[in-house]
């Protein structure tokens, strides 16, 4: 009997360092994972917002699963920040969100999840390199009949800004019938033309713009689409072709006329 009884009472003491050991309490909430299961369960990620509300920058984080469960978790950011040494974001639903003049905008930071007073996963990030531009906005296409082409403009509130003040800008088109067929244009400005015989005529179509950092020191992510704008092109001017092709015509007849008289001679 007493054999038994140490038996048992070891195969006890064993499951508990088993429990113990495997990063779980006993109601199944995750106390202390290893780093490389952390890696996988909370991996996330964070877009910087410069200048958004005055001198005021933002970042904006969230974990790359949206089903996860965030209630006991929070993100904290350290290092490269003015007057102290940490800050933590605030949670917003699915994401966790801060504002604030504090950050250094020159080294790297070290954004955490936590849980308690625990890191479960790290990053070490640069502000300046995860900035995402806000969406550009008011677009405006102009066909101009004398020069038989379209002019785009928009704008962007990048433009008043002190840092992210470089883009690079894609702007897409397509016919509004065909869902996928996006022609695409880059251009460093707020301002193109397409032309119109690139175009299919009397056709609706849709355009959008977005916008991502493009300077050697600032880098980072798309922005978000600008909302669309629409604008249908011009019927074929029947009338205007035939003017323009009834002397051409004549032209070419009379050289035609030329060409077989000095053949006979």
């Amino acid at each position: 009997m007493t054999i038994l009884s140490t038996t048992l009472g070891t195969v006890f003491y064993l499951l508990q360092v088993v429990s113990g050991e495997s990063g779980y309490a006993e109601n199944g909430d995750l106390e202390d994972a290893e780093p490389d299961d952390n890696s996988l369960l909370f991996s996330f990620s964070c877009y910087s917002q410069l200048e958004v509300d005055g001198p005021l920058h933002s970042l904006t984080c969230a974990f790359d699963d949206p089903d996860i469960n965030s209630t006991n978790l929070k993100f904290e950011i350290c290092h490269s920040l003015v007057g102290t040494d940490c800050l933590n974001l605030n949670k917003l639903q699915d994401i966790y969100f801060i504002k604030t003049k504090k950050f250094l905008l020159i080294g790297d930071s070290d954004i955490c999840v936590k849980l308690g007073e625990k890191n479960l996963i790290c990053q070490k990030v640069d502000i300046v390199t995860i900035v995402k531009p806000e969406a550009p906005f008011d677009i405006e296409v102009i066909y101009r009949e004398e020069a038989n082409d379209f002019v785009v403009t928009f704008n962007t509130s990048h433009l008043q800004k002190k840092y992210v003040n470089q883009l690079m800008h894609d702007i897409a088109y397509r016919q509004e019938k065909d869902e996928k067929d996006w022609m695409h244009v880059n251009s460093s400005n707020t301002k193109l033309t397409l032309l119109q015989r690139k175009l299919q005529p009397d056709a609706m179509y849709e355009i959008k713009v977005r916008s991502i950092p493009y300077s050697e020191y600032f880098q980072g992510f798309w922005s978000e689409w600008s909302p669309s704008s629409h604008f249908r092109t011009p019927e074929i001017n029947r009338a205007g072709l035939s003017l323009w092709y009834g002397p051409v015509f004549l032209i070419i007849r009379r050289l035609w006329s030329n060409c077989v008289r000095n053949q006979k001679r």
